[in-house]
């Protein structure tokens, strides 16, 4: 500890640190469930009071609706880990090589995914190479719930 710092209470506490302030909060965010986010494709205002699981900062300028959701299974892999948070703004342009949050009409839940777009076609891509459905080709009959605009680093 520096003396001054110690009389004082100016300056750094110490000349030895390795550590800098964390990112600026944006807002707070809910954290969801997989069903909850399905219904972002659906709803204007999706949340009741109560629905989320917590609020969490966000480190991101984001729209309104945003929500963060825990990654769920390997088919992200390496890039991001089951149990990682990730945060979603549904107002977010979905291009192509965009990590997206996307569901097909009718069933319960969402799926995370890279969207690609090659010529006409739209395509889901899960990153790890073991998944043994690497590639989803998507119609009409899905749509994107949001696009992920960051990862959150859980200690």
């Amino acid at each position: 500890m520096r003396p001054e710092w110690l009389s004082t209470g100016r300056g750094p506490m110490r000349t030895d640190a390795n550590v800098e302030p964390g990112p600026e909060v944006r807002g707070k965010i809910p954290l969801v469930s997989w069903v909850q986010a399905g219904s972002f494709c659906e709803a204007v205002d999706p949340l009741m009071p109560g629905d989320a699981e917590r609020w969490m900062d966000c480190p991101r300028d984001h729209g309104p609706n945003t929500y963060a959701l825990r990654v769920r299974g390997p088919s992200m892999e390496p890039r991001f880990f089951d149990g990682e948070i990730i945060m979603v703004d549904p107002a977010a342009p979905a291009d192509s090589g965009r990590y997206v949050i996307a569901k097909k009409t009718g069933s319960q839940e969402a799926t995370f995914k890279q969207l690609i777009r090659d010529g006409g076609d739209t395509y889901l891509k899960a990153l790890n190479p073991q998944w043994p459905e690497p590639i989803i080709r998507i119609d009409e009959e899905w749509a994107v719930c949001g696009v992920v605009i960051c990862k959150v680093e859980l200690f």
